[in-house]
């Protein structure tokens, strides 16, 4: 790994930036990137130089809480320093620190350190931010393997930072379109990065070995055979429900034996139905090597799928579509809580509606069903969720299609768009708006939207809703909330509010095998899926 190995006279004044850092930072980082560093008998002025990203807004409160930590250090005689510069001579609000280790003749030595801004985007940042975080992952992952030892996030000695030239070999290593620069990767926020290197960590424990090289959406086989491989045979020898590839493995990135790559292209060209493609993947995936009288041998631990998840407190890596599991053994312990997914529905406040399949109620264990499209069109869908991202969708009408293959009968519609055009900004809300604020009256609302308001108003009273009136004396101002709603609220929550009518009906066991049913679809688990990591 890095050849960042700071001992002797730069030792102590090294460890005690660290330390301050991991003061003055609330979460862990990894600190340093962009080294430079002078052999222990160098004569330079700047010893050791790196640069530490943290938030754009948070830069000059990170500089001045370093200079006050390492300050009071020397202060109290626990560190062997002269002073700390905050800024420059000419620029004193600059985000850049020295820290002066020694007087040599007239001139100082200093371990200098630059604050820079680091990429931020978030869990759902867009297509850009997303491409660099799987790419990052990918990135550690190379770094991990060639340590050999796992990456630390907050390191307190040199050695355990990584540096520019890490990151140069992990990118190396990555194959794939849209890939990154070095300084994207490096200038990553805390919180990815520490995914990066705790992901990092769980895959190497957990998937052994060593010549490992990393594919992101390349040419030859993830964007490349395996491609071509699912669209060849997603309908054969029949029809499957998959309505995309990430329904049948959802991987954002894969791990292959680094020179098996063309025996791995000629084998999956000559797959031709989705159950052979799948036993391919899962031979590939086994570490067994299994011999096939036809000879068509596929090398063992060679091409390995990884779907990735925002990591929490806690990380986990589950094989998902394990062979010779049975479907719905994958979604034991998914229910339909009808009491709970009643208990947490709302009238007003959001157009969500949450069913709940499990005890961690609509943070964990739920599908979120709204409209997923603004206030332009409509487009229900019902997302699993989860602590730290979303794990899965399912469209409505795809929703309705799967569980009318799985020999449910009555399923609802989704409603439909066209009912609910206009909203708020309408004549007819502009009008139902005055005559509310007159006389609390009916308002004049057309046939469709006098429709949807009753059939909204009548689920929202049978479920008793929170902050819903349900005396017949509040019907009218009921309705007229409901009225002046924008088209996109209408649509979702009565879409939403006729599956949960549809499912309360169903009785307990029948209610829990439809959840099951949406559960290994928008999980990727259907029995036409293919073996895989999750990492969450």
């Amino acid at each position: 790994m890095a050849d960042i190995v700071i001992a002797g006279k730069n030792e102590e004044g090294f460890e005690a930036v660290l330390q301050a850092f991991n003061s003055a930072i609330d979460a862990d980082v990894i600190p340093m990137s962009s080294w430079v560093v002078e052999p222990d008998d160098s004569e330079k002025s700047v010893q050791i130089k790196a640069k530490v990203h943290v938030p754009q807004g948070q830069r000059m409160r990170v500089r001045d809480k370093v200079v006050d930590y390492l300050d009071n250090m020397i202060d109290n005689n626990t560190l062997n320093a002269v002073r700390v510069i905050a800024g420059t001579t000419s620029r004193p609000l600059k985000e850049q620190f020295d820290l002066v280790l020694r007087e040599v003749g007239k001139k100082s030595q200093v371990i200098r350190i630059e604050i820079k801004p680091e990429n931020t985007g978030g869990a759902r940042g867009g297509s850009d931010n997303t491409t660099i975080q799987e790419y990052a992952l990918a990135v550690f992952l190379a770094m991990r393997y060639k340590k050999g030892t796992d990456l630390v996030c907050s390191p307190t000695k040199s050695d355990g930072c990584l540096d520019e030239n890490d990151y140069i070999y992990g990118l190396s290593m990555v194959d794939g379109r849209g890939k990154p620069n070095v300084e994207q990767i490096m200038e990553l926020d805390t919180t990815w990065k520490n995914s990066c290197i705790e992901g990092a960590n769980k895959i190497a424990n957990t998937v052994k070995g060593s010549g490992w090289r990393f594919l992101r959406g390349d040419n030859q086989l993830d964007d490349g055979a395996i491609k071509k491989a699912y669209l060849r045979c997603k309908d054969k020898p029949v029809k499957t429900d998959l309505s995309d590839e990430n329904k049948w493995n959802p991987s954002d990135i894969w791990m292959v034996e680094d020179g098996q790559q063309g025996t791995l292209v000629d084998l999956l060209n000559k797959e031709g139905t989705i159950d052979c493609l799948n036993n391919f993947l899962a031979l590939a995936f086994s570490d067994k090597q299994y011999d096939n009288k036809s000879g068509k041998n596929v090398p063992s631990r060679s091409l390995i799928g990884i779907s990735l998840k925002k990591l929490g407190k806690t990380v986990d890596l589950k094989i998902m579509n394990a062979p010779n599991v049975t479907r719905l053994k994958k979604a034991q312990g998914v229910i339909f809580n009808k009491n709970a997914t009643i208990a947490d529905l709302t009238s007003f406040s959001a157009m969500d509606v949450y069913f709940i399949y499990g005890s961690g109620g609509r943070k964990s264990t739920a599908f979120q069903a709204r409209n997923f499209a603004g206030k332009s069109k409509g487009d229900w869908k019902l997302e699993l969720v989860g602590v730290t991202a979303a794990q899965g969708k399912v469209q409505g009408q795809v929703a309705r299609d799967l569980l009318e293959a799985a020999g449910f009968n009555n399923v609802p519609n989704e409603a439909e768009d066209k009912t609910f055009t206009g909203g708020s900004k309408t004549a007819t809300a502009r009008e139902a708006e005055n005559t509310y604020r007159r006389k609390k009256g009916t308002p004049k609302m057309s046939t469709s939207q006098v429709s949807v308001t009753n059939e909204i108003y009548d689920l929202l009273k049978k479920y008793k809703a929170k902050g819903f009136e349900t005396a017949a004396k509040d019907e009218t101002d009921m309705k007229i909330q409901i009225s002046l709603k924008d088209a996109s609220w209408r649509y979702s929550k009565l879409s939403g509010l006729r599956m949960l009518d549809w499912l309360s009906g169903l009785g307990a066991g029948r209610a829990s095998r439809a959840m099951k049913e949406l559960y290994l679809y928008a999980s990727s688990q259907t029995d036409k899926s293919s073996v895989h990591y999750k990492l969450y």
